[in-house]
């Protein structure tokens, strides 16, 4: 039986930011339909910098043109800092009133697809890079790749 979708996750490979440094990292996020952030992972390698005791100002820019600031506390949880945000240049950013939903990017292809309450977007380089990360979901009841133009292809 198809359960409702109540969730959005967000997963990619974006670069995560702090004073004095940088590292491209992969992250998933979960969003409710209330644009709340319920969670957020970092990995699998988490930077060096999440295991010292300055943790201020850290930003994790995603791969579709969002970013969110991540507070870390003293136990390494993650958690947001603030609303999703998102820019068309990566210059003017502004809170993202619907973070549930892809962002179109001009040069990413998105995985999406459904797996039991919850409706995931992958932001991919490629779409060879799609259909692999397609092949990690045994549990998705319907997927398909949306290019950044064109017709969205079907896989399940």
């Amino acid at each position: 039986m198809n359960e409702p979708v109540k969730s959005s996750l967000f997963t990619g490979h974006g670069v995560l930011r702090w004073p004095g440094g940088e590292e491209e990292v992969d992250y998933k996020i979960t969003v409710g339909f209330d644009g709340v952030v319920s969670r957020m992972w970092i990995g699998p390698e988490r930077p060096g910098f999440l295991r010292r005791a300055s943790r201020h100002a850290v930003v994790l820019y995603m791969g579709d043109g969002r970013r969110i600031g991540v507070n870390v506390s003293g136990t390494g949880h993650l958690s947001p800092d603030g609303a999703i945000e998102k820019s068309l240049d990566g210059q003017d950013w502004w809170t993202d009133m619907m973070p549930w939903l892809p962002a179109e990017t001009a040069d990413r292809f998105a995985l999406a697809l459904k797996a039991g309450p919850v409706q995931v977007f992958e932001s991919c380089r490629t779409r060879e890079e799609a259909e692999a990360a397609y092949r990690k979901w045994q549990e998705a009841e319907m997927a398909e790749i949306r290019p950044p133009s064109g017709k969205p292809i079907r896989l399940k």
